[in-house]
């Protein structure tokens, strides 16, 4: 996966000290005061350089098409897909970990965050420049196409009555996760294959949505290292 980039800025002291040539040869170099560079800067220390880049966009029928992870192989991907989700800091860990587990991609629905939110891109330490990601699409246009191939759903929600441990996450499917103050909405439940809790003794009604995600991701992790040990 490349990113094509438009443009590099550059501020006055970085160009000073360091041989921007190849950079030339890449793309538009721009060159500014270091106060207008730190003006632009969402950090206390930025490098000196900015790459203005092209921003990617993804189809979910061409993740669910192998056409992305075929180098790497995959047969049975799986899915993330977070409903209305607000948090940037919630979606750059949620990104973060399906990177981590193996997820083919993540799926954020209308209403979800801008993934290029600053928040987003520091939570999800990079892996959202990694990791394919489709926005933009309701949940109904979602379910209509998973539905269409055959892959499950697993919402997680509060009145689940199946806990992850149960399914067989050794094949295809997507997880479900919803907005961090409502949850899933009536809409998706109904879409939903199947609705996933997780079990909790001790004295908490809930999860951190991003947490949450955290556990059912590793336990496909678990699940998928029993299966090629």
């Amino acid at each position: 996966m490349y990113w094509t980039v438009c443009k590099y800025i550059l501020s006055q002291s970085y160009a000073n000290t360091h041989d921007i040539s190849i950079l030339k040869e890449r793309a538009t170099c721009e060159i500014v005061r270091d106060s207008i560079f730190d003006s632009l800067a969402d950090v206390t220390t930025p490098q000196g350089i900015f790459a203005v880049c092209k921003q990617m966009q993804y189809k979910l029928e061409d993740l669910l098409s192998h056409q992305i992870n075929l180098a790497q192989g995959k047969q049975n991907n799986f899915y993330l897909i977070g409903e209305n989700l607000n948090d940037p800091g919630n979606i750059g860990t949620l990104i973060r970990t399906a990177a981590a587990a193996g997820a083919t991609g993540v799926v954020l629905t209308t209403g979800s965050a801008d993934i290029y939110n600053p928040k987003v891109i520091r939570a999800s330490a990079g892996a959202m420049l990694r990791l394919p990601i489709v926005v933009n699409m309701t949940i109904k246009q979602v379910a209509e196409v998973l539905k269409a191939r055959e892959i499950p759903i697993y919402a997680a929600h509060p009145r689940g009555t199946i806990f992850p441990y149960d399914l067989n996450l050794q094949e295809s499917f997507c997880f479900l996760l919803g907005n961090e103050s409502h949850g899933i909405s009536e809409e998706a439940t109904m879409y939903a294959t199947s609705l996933v809790t997780l079990p909790m003794p001790g004295d908490t009604e809930s999860l951190n949505v991003s947490i949450a995600g955290c556990v059912l991701l590793y336990e496909s992790v678990r699940q998928r290292l029993h299966l090629s040990s």
